[in-house]
């Protein structure tokens, strides 16, 4: 792929501290992120929030900001799909330390033309996802013109396959999560 987008412009209301610079296994949580959509596209492009470009923005990724604050993941996608090229696009939010680049060739063989192809574990991820640009494009701006800003509505307007992947289940919002991972024995799979 030529394109990998990370969203990372939540505000992390509930950890009480910014996701992007919390550290698992020593490096951030972006760091971990961009190191897998490295190794499955050619150019990361980090979607966060309004204003100038962080210290947690690794230098080797594109940056964009998101156009207004607390837009949602709706409007990350948007924006990240509009900034940057290519056919098909690798999504990904910095808070699931367990992706690798196996959850995106599973997603890619599964992406079919006009769609995406999404993770899912007990629900669907729609920020764990490789989609097809252009339709994707289209799909969030009519969402964003209804009012809609949250991204599992983009399921219901786009074709997609989910694919399994249990790497999705954790998502870390609170420092209580953070700390389980730890303590499972899960962190390097």
């Amino acid at each position: 792929m030529q394109s990998a987008l990370l969203i990372a412009g939540g505000q992390s209301h509930r950890l009480g501290q910014p996701k992007q610079s919390l550290e698992f296994e020593g490096e951030s949580l972006v760091a971990r992120a961009v190191g897998v959509l490295a190794q499955v596209a050619q150019q990361v492009t980090i979607v966060g929030p309004p204003g100038d470009r962080p210290k947690w923005a690794p230098v080797e990724c594109d940056w964009v900001s998101d156009p207004y604050p607390h837009g949602g993941p709706l409007v990350g996608l948007a924006t990240g799909l509009a900034a940057v090229r290519g056919t098909l696009v690798a999504v990904a939010p910095c808070d699931l330390p367990l992706l690798t680049p196996a959850t995106y060739h599973a997603l890619r063989s599964a992406a079919k033309g006009g769609g995406a192809a999404v993770a899912t574990w007990q629900q669907s991820q729609p920020l764990v996802a490789v989609y097809w640009r252009e339709a994707t494009l289209v799909a969030t701006q009519r969402l964003l013109a209804q009012g809609e800003h949250r991204a599992q509505r983009l399921l219901g307007v786009l074709p997609h396959e989910l694919v399994e992947r249990r790497e999705v289940a954790l998502n870390l919002n609170t420092p209580a999560d953070l700390e389980w991972l730890g303590r499972t024995g899960l962190a390097g799979r």
